[in-house]
């Protein structure tokens, strides 16, 4: 199958098949590549002390796939 026009399926399967671990933005990226119907989504959240931070998911607008949650945290800049 072109790794153009995938499945959801396929492509999480393919995403299972090596140790991946990309940023919340590249793997988005790469997902939307896979299966042209879905685009990336900005979500605008925050942490529990208030910090805003931005997470991006992959969207058909009516399904959200995340391959990164580990990233859906705010990062503390490097002092």
């Amino acid at each position: 199958m072109s790794s153009k026009n995938m499945t959801i399926d396929g492509a999480l399967t393919e995403w299972r098949s090596k140790d991946r671990r990309m940023g919340c933005v590249s793997a988005t990226e790469w997902f939307c590549k896979r299966v042209p119907s879905f685009r990336p989504e900005t979500l605008d959240q925050y942490t529990a002390e208030g910090d805003y931070f931005r997470h991006v998911v992959a969207t058909d607008g009516v399904i959200r796939i995340d391959l990164a949650p580990y990233a859906e945290h705010h990062e503390e800049p490097d002092a």
